[in-house]
């Protein structure tokens, strides 16, 4: 009995530095997360580059793979006009003190060379820590079905 408990102890001891270490890092990568969603919405090319890894992958709803560059030029491209970016549901995932995952629903709008868009999503952004700052390295996207327009009353 007293060999469990002891075991018990060290487990909680090993782990408890490990919570708090998650937990602090919480609020940081969450808000690297609202910083890479703000970038999106402002179009901000030098604050994506900030948030995002040299070596980030995209996975596009489409199934097709892209890295950092076709993403920022994606965004910043001066024919898109983005209105709206957020995410909704959004969860926190630690893996580890120098890793994260946030995931969600999200929304991108606005209008390109092809007229008005919105794009519905379920996102997974994997973030580390890196040079003193949490980077999102990989992204993956599932495109869900558009929301379904409001009835209007007549």
């Amino acid at each position: 009995m007293k060999i469990a408990m002891l075991f018990a102890f060290a487990a909680a001891l090993v782990t408890a530095p490990l919570a708090s270490a998650q937990d602090a890092n919480r609020a940081d990568v969450m808000r690297a997360s609202d910083a890479f969603d703000s970038a999106q919405r402002t179009q901000d090319r030098a604050a994506l580059e900030r948030v995002i890894a040299p070596d980030y992958v995209l996975v596009h709803g489409s199934g097709r793979v892209g890295g950092r560059e076709d993403f920022v030029s994606s965004i910043v491209d001066p024919t898109n006009h983005i209105t709206d970016v957020h995410a909704d549901n959004r969860t926190f995932t630690p893996l580890g003190r120098d890793a994260a995952i946030v995931s969600g629903q999200g929304t991108i709008a606005g209008t390109d060379n092809n007229g008005p868009f919105s794009e519905h999503f379920q996102f997974a952004d994997t973030f580390v820590h890196r040079n003193g700052q949490w980077v999102v390295v990989y992204t993956q996207v599932t495109m869900l079905p558009a929301a379904a327009p409001t009835p209007t009353a007549h």
